[in-house]
């Protein structure tokens, strides 16, 4: 369950409700409206009263002309306004006050201690503190489509209309529907570590460091902090996501499930070296030896869980995740709008063939080309990358009548015959000849030689703009407009390979995006759903298959299509793109600034990172996997980092530092 808290300033309505619609998915909404009320208040000749407790904190003193204006600011005007537009983008909205039914009732204050002239006064007031939720009356309603929309007043036991802070609400409200993910709209970018510094977002807050805070911070900003810890006493081990995030911003909901603001979570997950190692990932790996053909060599960890950039093994330990599934997690594990969409859909249908149209197809395939250069217009759907690599192919023979292939020294696209005859490396091509004809391979970045392996016998020229398996080699601009030049001139067809590049990686949606230079054809997978089996292989107009001539059981299956979307839908409707580069650099800057004498390079674009070093990379893989943070290789002596684009700052600095340390100090390979 998500729980959305507007904050009482001054929000675009309509665009919180537009937000909200599009996530596709139940959510419980609670706003303020003390902007309204003052002004309302101070129209009518009765500015409100703001009075300052003993403790520290502001109220309005609420008498009873105090509650008048409150029922007309927050109950009659925001309240029916939001509703209003959550019903004009299709949701079955329901304005409610905490009064209605009893739905939230709570015990009156004694009144508000104040010191006044050296002396301390009680001044009587009709508020109050919020003690429980009619959580059988919240969920007949859930239960029967309606979108709750609540605010103040809440009932007294008396029945009394009572003021009350309606973030102790969301708190109530949070243990009561057991929410997962709880985000608050306020008019800031999140808690700031200096009030009058706005770039001081504070990134992360674990629950235990909330009493600091609460100390730490003053006036509205108090009340949160102490709202939140009763939030995460409430819901003990079971605590949700919080997110503290600017309501101004165009998605503001979609952008703070996504990372924007301040994330308030109880780290619970242990690390690595916290607990003793309990044998159950070793029971787990010798249970699936027993029956698994393993290509790939196993780690010596069972991973059971993830969320965000991190993941959980099943001895309980705790690790950063910068393999991302070799660059398949842009956005993480189990990102909360591309788990929605997956639960939407999986609700709906699994599978439907090719030959029957999908609206969850359909609508991927839109938002896909909105965001492409119009000249590629069609796109085949399959189920992974090498997959979107054997189209392309097939494609380029089909549409040129030539058979032979140029590509690129230290290039990677696949392990499937006709991909693998175009991997550069011989360790994965030569157990499995002879492969796909006549294959010239050009030294990366060569323009002569490039120029010179061009000529009328040629199908197609496949590139990745970075290459990633090679090493994170990233292409010249000059180097990828010659080679769509050269096409250009010998009727060939250019091929990008984006597989791994692709879906913000290199800090734009497409790695070719940087130089300007458009291919032929461009293959996609990967992050392109999340983590879900789906690949792309999108073609410039005029060029095809006949229908018959290709296929794909599996592709383009509605579920992996929903998150694509949804995976779009974040990348384009939010910032996260922006901060990538930013974050590589990051990680990279503490290995750059010392000199550690086992690293030759460092190379990096977005969080695309290649460390070059003068021996094995494997043992630092092991090293840092015990120090927990998850790498994999790029060949023998490099080591790869694909974290997720959500990373944090904070979490980006402690990557560069562990890493740093552990090439600094070295390791000894055992004779």
């Amino acid at each position: 369950m998500l729980l959305v808290k507007i904050g009482g300033g001054d929000f675009d309505t309509d665009a919180v409700a537009a937000d909200l619609a599009s996530l596709s998915r139940p959510f419980v909404l609670v706003h303020g409206a003390n902007k309204l009320r003052d002004k309302l208040a101070t129209d009518l000749g009765r500015p409100p009263e703001v009075v300052e407790s003993i403790s520290g904190f502001t109220s309005v003193l609420s008498d009873d002309a105090a509650i008048d204006v409150l029922l007309a600011a927050y109950a009659g005007i925001r309240n029916k306004r939001i509703v209003e537009a959550l019903r004009k983008q299709g949701v079955n909205a329901l304005g409610l006050t905490g009064l209605d039914g009893g739905l939230v009732t709570g015990e009156q204050n004694r009144g508000i201690r104040v010191k006044r002239d050296g002396r301390k006064l009680l001044l009587r007031d009709q508020s109050g503190k919020p003690r429980s939720i009619n959580g059988s009356l919240l969920r007949s309603l859930l239960g029967q489509g309606y979108v709750p929309v609540l605010t103040v007043p809440i009932a007294g036991a008396d029945g009394t209309a009572l003021n009350t802070d309606n973030d102790e609400v969301l708190a109530l409200l949070s243990a009561e529907l057991r929410a997962t993910e709880v985000v608050s709209l306020i008019e800031e970018s999140g808690l700031l570590a200096d009030q009058d510094d706005p770039t001081s977002l504070v990134t992360r807050v674990d629950a235990s460091e909330l009493e600091a805070w609460e100390e730490r911070v003053s006036g509205r900003m108090k009340r949160k902090i102490r709202a939140l810890r009763k939030l995460f006493d409430n819901a003990g081990e079971s605590s949700p996501n919080v997110r503290l995030s600017d309501g101004r911003v165009r998605v503001p909901v979609t952008a703070a499930l996504a990372g924007a603001g301040t994330l308030f979570t109880r780290e619970s997950r242990a690390r690595v070296g916290d607990i003793p190692k309990s044998g159950r990932s070793d029971q787990w790996l010798e249970r699936q030896a027993k029956q698994e053909l393993d290509v790939y060599g196993k780690r010596g960890i069972a991973i059971v869980s993830g969320e965000g950039c991190y993941v959980r093994d099943a001895d309980g330990a705790s690790y950063l995740d910068c393999v991302g599934g070799h660059g398949s997690l842009a956005l993480g594990h189990r990102h909360p709008v591309l788990e929605a969409a997956l639960l939407e859909q999986a609700r709906s249908i699994w599978f439907v063939p090719g030959s029957y149209g999908s609206p969850s197809r359909t609508l991927f395939l839109e938002r896909l080309h909105e965001a492409l250069p119009p000249e590629l217009d069609r796109t085949f759907l399959c189920n992974s990358g090498t997959e979107a690599v054997e189209a392309a192919l097939k494609i380029a023979r089909a549409h040129t009548g030539r058979a032979d292939f140029v590509a690129a020294v230290r290039g990677f696209h696949g392990r499937t015959m006709g991909a693998l005859a175009v991997t550069s490396e011989a360790r994965y091509r030569e157990p499995f000849g002879p492969l796909l004809g006549e294959v010239r391979r050009v030294p990366f970045n060569r323009v002569e030689a490039l120029e010179e392996a061009l000529d009328a016998e040629v199908a197609a020229v496949i590139l990745e703009p970075v290459q990633g398996e090679g090493g994170v080699h990233v292409a010249d601009p000059q180097f990828l407009q010659a080679a769509r030049d050269g096409c250009d001139r010998v009727g060939a067809l250019l091929i990008f390979d984006e597989v791994q590049t692709g879906f913000g990686r290199t800090g734009r949606l497409f790695a070719f995006e940087h130089s300007g230079v458009v291919p032929d054809v461009l293959c996609l997978a990967k992050s392109i759903a999340g983590g879900l089996p789906l690949g792309a292989t999108v073609v410039r107009e005029g060029i095809g298959l006949a229908v018959g001539a290709h296929g794909s059981t599996f592709g383009g299956n509605p579920v992996a299509c929903a998150v694509g979307r949804a995976t779009l839908d974040v990348l384009l409707d939010t910032d996260v793109m922006t901060h990538v580069e930013d974050l590589g650099a990051r990680i990279c800057a503490p290995i750059r600034e010392r000199d550690i004498g086992c690293v030759r390079d460092v190379r990096q674009v977005g969080l695309m990172i290649g460390i070059q070093l003068r021996e094995a990379a494997r043992p630092y893989v092991q090293r840092l996997q015990e120090r927990g943070i998850l790498v994999l290789t790029a060949g023998r002596s490099v080591l790869r980092l694909l974290p997720p684009l959500v990373l944090s700052a904070a979490a980006a600095d402690h990557v560069g530092a562990t890493v740093a340390e552990v090439l600094s100090e070295g390791v000894t390979i055992p004779e």
